[in-house]
C-alpha cells in the first residue's frame, strides 16, 4: 500500500470537513459556505399574442423570489428564477423545460399562458417527478382530465367551472336575464365552459340548450363576432355570455357595442383584466359586465395586493393584471411551505406537495385554500360592470367589483370528477 502523504491527508480531511460543515450549518450560514441556490425554472410565451400577461407573469413571479430572497431565502439558499420564452410556439415549451432539468438542474418547474403549454408541463412533471407550479387557468380540472393531471401540479388560479359559476349565481340573484345565449371562440377554453352553464341551468332555472344557444367563432382565424349577430337576435336572449381573451375580446366588445346589442340585452364576458380594457381605451366596456379570478381594486383590501400593485406601478406603469398577482401568490405559497417545511428538494416533492394539500393561504386576495383531490384553488371569483369615460375616476378604472363569491359551491365536487382522496397519493 502506497504510504499516505500528510499533506494530502490533511487536504482530505479538510474537504470533508468542508462538506460536512455546509451540510450541518445552521441555515443562516450556509449561503456563506457556498450553499448553491434553489432554481426555479419558468416558461411563458413573453413573445406572441399573449405577451403582456406573459409579463406579468414574469414580474409577479421576480417579486415573490424578491421578497422570499428579502426574508433570509428558503432554508438559507436564496432562490434564482431561470426564465425562458417558449415564443407561444409549443414545441419549445417541451425544449425548454427538459434543457432546464437535464443542463441546469432546475428544482422547480412553472410557468405556461395556455392550454398546449399547460399539458406539456403537467406531462413532464408526471413523468419526472418534480413540482408544477402553473400560473394561467386549471384546464386539467374537468372529469376527462382530472385523472391525467400530475400529482405535484398545483394552480393559484381559477378554473372555467369557477368562473361560470360565480357569474351564474350573480345573474340569478340580480335578475340580470334568464335565457342566456353563449357567443364564444372555438377551442378548448371556452368549451370547459359548457358544464358549468349545464349544469347551473338546472339550478337557477335558466332557459339554455348547448345545441341552440351557443354561436362558435372560427379560431383562430376570424375575429368577425358581428357575423352571428343576426342569429342571437333572432334567438331574443336576455344575456349573452362572450367567452374570448385578449385583442378578440377587444374587437368582441367593440363590435358588440358598435351594434347596440347592449341595448337590447345584458352582455357578460366570462373572464377579463386589466390590460384588455386598457388595450380597448377609456370607457370601452361601458354598458358590459365580466368575471374576472382577480382585480387591481383588492389593494383597497388586502395589503399584500397594494404591496404588489406598487411595485407593478413602478416597473410595468400600471397595476397588477391577475396574470401577475396569481403567478406571484403561488410562487410565494409553494416556496413559503417550502420554507417551513425544509422540503424543497426534488426528492422531497411529493412530501412537500402533501403539505401543500388543504393548505390555506391569503397574499393579493382574500383566503384561498388548495383542494386536495385535484389541486383546484377554492378561492374568491369577481363579477365586474364597466364604468363610463366621465366616471373613472383614475386611468385603470375601467371596470369596479360589484360581486364576489368563493366556496367550493363554485367547482365541481371531487366526488362529480369520480375523484377520492389527495392527488399527492395517486403516483
Amino acid at each position: 500500500m502506497a504510504r499516505l502523504n500528510r499533506r494530502k491527508f490533511l487536504k482530505g480531511v479538510g474537504l470533508i470537513g468542508g462538506a460536512l460543515a455546509a451540510q450541518t450549518a445552521p441555515a443562516f450560514l450556509r449561503e456563506g459556505l457556498g450553499a448553491p441556490p434553489i432554481k426555479w425554472g419558468m416558461i411563458t410565451p413573453t413573445t406572441g399574442a399573449y405577451a403582456t400577461e406573459a409579463y406579468d407573469q414574469v414580474e409577479g413571479v421576480k417579486i415573490a423570489i424578491e421578497d422570499i430572497n428579502k426574508a433570509g431565502g428558503v432554508d438559507g439558499r436564496q432562490v434564482e428564477l431561470l426564465f425562458r420564452d417558449d415564443q407561444f410556439k409549443w414545441e419549445q415549451t417541451t425544449t425548454h423545460a427538459l434543457d432546464l432539468m437535464d443542463n441546469h438542474r432546475v428544482d422547480f418547474l412553472s410557468g405556461s399562458m395556455v392550454g398546449p403549454e399547460e399539458v406539456r408541463l403537467n406531462e413532464i412533471s408526471a413523468k419526472r417527478k418534480i413540482i408544477y407550479a402553473n400560473y394561467p387557468q386549471h384546464i386539467l380540472s374537468t372529469p376527462e382530465n382530472a385523472k391525467t393531471m400530475s400529482p405535484l401540479f398545483f394552480t393559484a388560479n381559477t378554473t372555467p367551472y369557477q368562473l361560470a359559476a360565480s357569474a351564474a349565481t350573480y345573474i340569478a340573484e340580480n335578475k340580470l336575464g334568464k335565457k342566456i345565449y353563449v357567443l364564444a371562440d372555438d377551442y378548448i377554453w371556452p368549451k370547459m365552459f359548457m358544464p358549468a352553464w349545464n349544469a347551473l341551468s338546472k339550478k337557477y332555472g335558466f332557459d339554455f340548450d348547448e345545441k341552440t344557444s351557443v354561436s362558435w367563432v372560427p379560431f383562430p382565424t376570424s375575429m368577425d363576432y358581428s357575423a352571428n349577430f343576426p342569429k342571437i337576435l333572432k334567438a331574443k336572449p336576455e344575456l349573452v355570455y362572450v367567452i374570448n381573451w385578449g385583442g378578440r375580446q377587444v374587437a368582441s366588445a367593440k363590435q358588440l357595442l358598435e351594434a347596440g346589442l347592449h341595448k337590447e340585452m345584458k352582455i357578460v364576458f366570462a373572464n377579463t383584466d386589466v390590460t384588455i380594457p386598457e388595450a380597448a381605451g377609456k370607457g370601452s366596456y361601458d354598458g358590459l359586465f365580466s368575471g374576472a379570478m382577480w382585480h387591481w381594486s383588492l389593494a383597497d383590501r388586502y395589503a399584500g395586493a397594494k404591496a404588489l400593485n406598487d411595485k407593478f406601478l413602478t416597473r410595468r406603469k400600471r397595476p397588477s393584471s391577475g396574470y401577475g398577482a396569481l403567478a406571484h401568490d403561488l410562487t410565494r405559497l409553494i416556496l413559503d411551505t417550502a420554507k417551513e417545511t425544509r422540503l424543497y428538494q426534488p426528492k422531497d416533492h411529493f412530501k412537500l406537495a402533501k403539505a401543500l394539500e388543504g393548505r390555506k393561504f391569503q397574499y393579493t386576495k382574500g383566503e384561498s385554500w388548495i383542494r386536495p383531490c385535484d389541486h383546484v384553488c377554492i378561492s374568491q371569483v369577481f363579477f365586474l360592470q364597466g364604468v363610463a369615460q366621465n366616471q373613472m375616476k383614475g386611468d385603470f378604472d375601467h371596470l369596479k367589483i360589484v360581486g364576489e363569491s368563493t366556496g367550493e359551491q363554485n367547482e365541481m365536487s371531487c366526488e362529480a370528477k369520480g375523484l377520492s382522496g389527495s392527488a399527492s397519493q395517486r403516483t
